[in-house]
């Protein structure tokens, strides 16, 4: 009940941020030139056609969800650093960033905008129906903008691979040591915040996005989204996590080299017959995790001293990066929810993988019903698998 009021509430103040002019002056009047360089808005690039190839077998790729599944294999993307001076940043709802210009027109490649389940182009961005705008909140120094959207105010995988990967960009540009603060989705749940402080980012130097929908900074810095307007991971996000979280001297040791991830803390795409497979797996010496019940370091460490990863597809998977390359990962995914996040993880590191498809607790033929199905696993097929891999 307390979802569905929310979800009203939401709907009922889109409707009237779109219908109700009030300070107007503030929406966009255009979109910036992508690239173009002037007095107040400045590209700086960090990789020029950086190529980008979705690595699964043709078999996968052909049964993967038609509602989410791409029309191509690769990608190639110019990644950039923008500085604008009296730079804005709007993101009034959960399907919108604006990064605005002191001439008030969107940078596209910045800004985020998402329609009937697609991230559309600059000139159809959410800001441009919108009326409402708050005042913004000013910042007299320089902020660097991570918002990705609604997915990074509370999605793992969204948080660390599309939000939190930006810092990369921005250390690779040298300027990050300039920064003051730093526009983050939110720090709503513990690892964001953890896994911010393990950068140097402390909780003085960050702005809650989800509390501030409106800001100004007398310089923003903003950068290209990591996976730009697709659904494919680059290579470097991946290396960046790796070289950044998996050092020594933050790593917890793990004494479980087999281990199986357990959605029963979350209310979608549980195990049907978990009992069966906990029993089947636990001949093999494998031990059961719920990740929230880790520290974001301790979700790193667990994976990092992994030999075999079982679990259903889910955002805890991101993980899967912090894998050494030796070790093998098994998906299990729901029969009407197959997408590509993981096994695109997985390749980009070089782990083994292997999946699995499991029958789904109702049909579903869009991804808002889909990803709340439950499964049930087959566990003759699964313990096949997982023989060949712990031995």
């Amino acid at each position: 009940m307390k979802k569905l009021k929310s979800k009203i509430s939401n709907r009922v103040k889109l409707t009237l941020e779109r219908t109700i002019p009030y300070r107007y002056h503030y929406k966009p009047i255009g979109v910036h030139p992508e690239g173009v360089s002037n007095e107040c808005v400045r590209f700086q690039n960090i990789y020029t056609a950086y190529e980008n190839p979705l690595k699964i077998e043709d078999g996968l790729f052909d049964i993967l969800s038609d509602y989410d599944k791409p029309d191509y294999k690769s990608v190639t993307t110019d990644y950039n650093i923008i500085e604008l001076d009296e730079g804005r940043v709007f993101a009034g709802n959960v399907a919108t960033v604006a990064v605005i210009s002191k001439e008030n027109k969107i940078v596209g490649e910045a800004s985020f905008s998402y329609k009937n389940g697609d991230v559309v182009p600059a000139d159809q961005n959410n800001v441009f129906q919108q009326k409402f705008f708050p005042e913004p909140e000013h910042f007299d120094c320089t902020v660097f903008a991570m918002l990705n959207g609604g997915g990074g105010a509370s999605n793992y995988a969204h948080y660390l691979i599309d939000s939190l990967s930006r810092i990369h960009l921005l250390k690779k540009s040298g300027k990050f040591d300039e920064v003051d603060k730093f526009l983050v989705p939110s720090i709503r749940y513990d690892f964001q915040e953890d896994a911010l402080k393990l950068l140097g980012i402390t909780r003085d130097k960050i702005i809650e996005g989800d509390k501030v929908p409106h800001i100004q900074a007398k310089k923003l810095i903003a950068s290209t989204a990591p996976r730009d307007t697709s659904v494919i991971i680059p290579s470097w996000v991946c290396e960046f996590h790796r070289d950044e979280y998996l050092k020594p001297e933050f790593l917890n040791d793990f004494d479980a080299p087999y281990i199986y991830i357990k959605r029963s803390d979350s209310g979608i795409r549980n195990v049907l017959n978990e009992a069966e497979v906990e029993e089947m797996l636990s001949k093999y010496g494998f031990k059961f995790y719920e990740l929230r019940n880790l520290s974001f370091i301790e979700k790193v460490s667990l994976f990092a001293k992994a030999k075999v990863v079982v679990s259903v597809h889910g955002a805890g998977l991101t993980n899967i990066m912090f894998c050494s390359t030796d070790s093998h990962f098994i998906e299990l995914y729901p029969d009407v929810y197959i997408l590509t996040t993981y096994v695109d993880l997985a390749t980009k590191v070089g782990i083994d993988y292997a999946y699995q498809l499991c029958k789904s607790s109702a049909f579903a033929d869009n991804g808002g019903d889909a990803q709340k199905v439950h499964v049930t696993v087959d566990i003759p097929k699964l313990e096949a698998l997982v023989k060949e891999k712990v031995q």
